[in-house]
């Protein structure tokens, strides 16, 4: 399964729009970011479910693998939001894009580990803390 890692960045920041108490569905999620297909979709639900990062209300499958259009996300949890906090910023999203030659080939765990480290630096220099590696 490949992950698309601008589709998943743009994932991360739709689901975080969802307001409270509300669901979206697979199908209404990639109507949103219609730029990437539902394959690119359904690989990182998929991906993003197995690992914690999305709560699902009414999960229809035949087992915790599959996704359907149906499957309703409710919200990201608290580690989906720490990983969205690394990528948030456009700026840095795309000189972290720009600085990495082989952007598309890494994780998206990779990504949003430098993302973290770079935002470490900044703030750290910002309030003359140690650096946090």
């Amino acid at each position: 399964m490949k992950i698309n890692n601008e589709c998943a960045r743009r994932f991360l920041l739709e689901i975080e729009k969802i307001p409270y108490g509300e669901v979206i569905t697979v199908a209404k999620l990639q109507e949103n970011i219609s730029d990437y297909n539902i394959e690119d979709v359904f690989n990182i639900v998929t991906f993003f479910g197995r690992d914690n990062i999305l709560l699902f209300c009414d999960r229809r499958g035949y087992d915790d693998n599959d996704v359907f259009k149906e499957n309703k996300i409710k919200c990201l949890t608290d580690r989906g939001f720490q990983f969205l906090d690394s990528i948030r910023n456009e700026d840095l999203w795309n000189l972290v894009k720009e600085k990495i030659d082989n952007f598309n080939d890494l994780s998206i765990y990779t990504i949003f580990d430098i993302a973290r480290r770079i935002n470490n630096i900044k703030y750290n220099e910002l309030f003359d803390l140690p650096r946090d590696y």
